[in-house]
């Protein structure tokens, strides 16, 4: 019996057998990796990885020169060893309280939509900060400063990823990755030059005087207007416009990289199908509560990170997040405070030995004079500069190196080695429609590891601050062999990368 053409055809799928001439695609369509392939990688991939560094770069900038600020404004501030662990986790609590709305908004509304109006809404805030007036204002400041920031620190893994191919993904994560260690190697050089001079302003309709710390607030800032001005000119990831229905524009999108990379006029695609890991993306605004349905949809994105298939990788991740920004902001954030203790020392005890902690409890005993009054330091010590440029530039330098044999070793061992190549990983690990969810969670907890961190370190570092070190060395190694139980990828393991070459 011959069965009609369109039931044989089913019943060919359901068995599984298909025939050579069936396992060929129609030419009318295409998957979206085939698409992206035909693209090539070329200036526009360069562009959008020094980008995507660039507002890493910014997010470091902003919330860790706080730690040069804070010895030099003590006094203009009244910045206590309390308010100081307040000020530098303040911007982390903010990034906390919206991370979550962030990765909600990026994965229902678009990347880019998200990150280019927070990171100008993260500038104004910075330039109102400079001019803060007091403590409380600062720190309210500073708080809506980490609220906005957020929005890109998180997104731009997933934008930036949703632009390359399996094969080129984790090199162009690197390149971000290197481009935000150069930036995290300038911060010193910035402060030494803006901090360190003699100039002052009075300012007597606000009460204050505007010195050198309160300028090097809006530096910090620059690269976040910079960043937030060229996202005008770039598009939304193709990925996500496919995943949203919006094919024409994906196709458009698509044909701009071509255009870029390769100087020819026009890329024709036919009908783009998308990834397994790209699943339809529906938003319901029918109820009467507009809040209820937000809330609703916001949790239907977040509770898949928590079914059986992504459980392992996301309590991994976010517990591997915690600690390894718990240590790495905790410590760094009083990096400055410690370093400019000990140069202070050396220079006025000439020769005399004494142990970093010993230091440091003196530094601490000697904060307040008899009469009640806070020391005060304009200046801080040459050398608490260049110990910091040359930590950063160590750190520079391992993502050169880690760039290099990234193909070779894998993810899993250049985990154990930086916060920004975790959050790259993390991008394999979930799909195009809960990425963005899935960076902001993780982020969120490790930001709350960062609030705890500052804290922590702040309140140990007076008394107890061998047992500070001793903590730290655990908590990393302890972070290095979890990450060993991390799955590589939840993609299909059996597709094969094309051997294009660029144009």
């Amino acid at each position: 019996m011959v069965l009609p053409v369109s039931v044989q055809e089913v019943s060919v799928q359901e068995s599984g057998v298909v025939d050579n001439d069936k396992k060929k695609r129609p030419d009318e369509s295409i998957p979206y990796s085939e698409a992206l392939e035909r693209t090539k990688f070329g200036r526009f991939n360069y562009y959008i990885i020094i980008l995507s560094g660039l507002v890493l770069s910014n997010v470091l900038l902003e919330t860790s020169g706080v730690a040069f600020i804070m010895p030099v404004a003590q006094c203009d501030l009244g910045l206590t060893n309390f308010r100081k662990g307040l000020l530098s986790a303040i911007g982390y609590v903010g990034m906390i309280l919206s991370s979550h709305l962030w990765g909600f908004l990026a994965d229902t509304k678009g990347r880019r939509r998200v990150i280019r109006p927070t990171i100008l809404a993260s500038f104004v805030v910075t330039l109102f900060s400079s001019f803060a007036t007091n403590f409380w204002l600062i720190l309210i400041l500073r708080l809506l400063n980490g609220f906005f920031i957020s929005g890109g620190s998180a997104t731009i893994y997933a934008y930036l990823g949703e632009f390359h191919m399996d094969r080129t993904r984790s090199r162009a994560m690197m390149g971000s990755a290197f481009i935000f260690a150069l930036g995290a190697m300038c911060m010193p050089f910035l402060a030494f030059i803006v901090i360190n001079q003699d100039w002052s302003f009075p300012l007597p309709f606000l009460g204050i005087i505007y010195k050198p710390w309160r300028l090097f607030i809006i530096v910090c800032g620059i690269t976040g207007l910079f960043c937030g001005l060229s996202l005008y000119y770039l598009p939304e990831s193709p990925k996500y416009l496919l995943s949203a229905k919006r094919e024409e524009e994906a196709k458009q999108v698509l044909q701009k990289i071509y255009r870029i990379n390769c100087g020819k006029d026009e890329l024709k695609l036919p009908h783009l199908l998308p990834e397994d890991d790209c699943a339809e993306i529906k938003i319901a605004m029918k109820s009467d509560s507009l809040l209820k349905t937000f809330l609703n949809t916001m949790w239907n994105q977040t509770i898949p990170l928590f079914h059986k298939k992504y459980l392992r990788s996301t309590l991994i991740v976010c517990t591997t997040q915690f600690w390894i920004y718990l240590i790495v902001n905790g410590l760094y954030m009083w990096f400055p405070h410690i370093i400019n203790s000990m140069s202070e020392f050396m220079n006025t005890h000439p020769g005399e030995n004494k142990l970093l902690c010993q230091i440091v409890y003196d530094k601490d005993e000697f904060l307040y004079h008899n009469d009640g009054s806070m020391e005060c330091t304009n200046k801080l010590e040459d050398t608490t500069f260049m110990y910091s440029l040359l930590m950063e530039i160590l750190y520079a330098s391992s993502f050169a190196f880690l760039g290099l044999i990234i193909n070779r070793i894998g993810k899993i061992t250049i985990l154990c080695v930086a916060i920004n190549v975790l959050g790259a990983a993390t991008v394999e690990l979930y799909p195009t429609q809960l990425r963005a969810m899935a960076m902001c969670i993780s982020l969120m907890m490790g930001r709350v590891g960062s609030v705890v961190g500052t804290n922590f370190v702040g309140a140990l570092l007076s008394s107890y601050c061998e047992l500070t070190f001793y903590i730290s060395c655990f908590a990393m190694i302890s972070c290095a062999f979890l990450i060993l139980f991390l799955p590589k990828s939840i993609k299909d393991k059996t597709g094969k990368e094309s051997n294009s070459n660029d144009c």
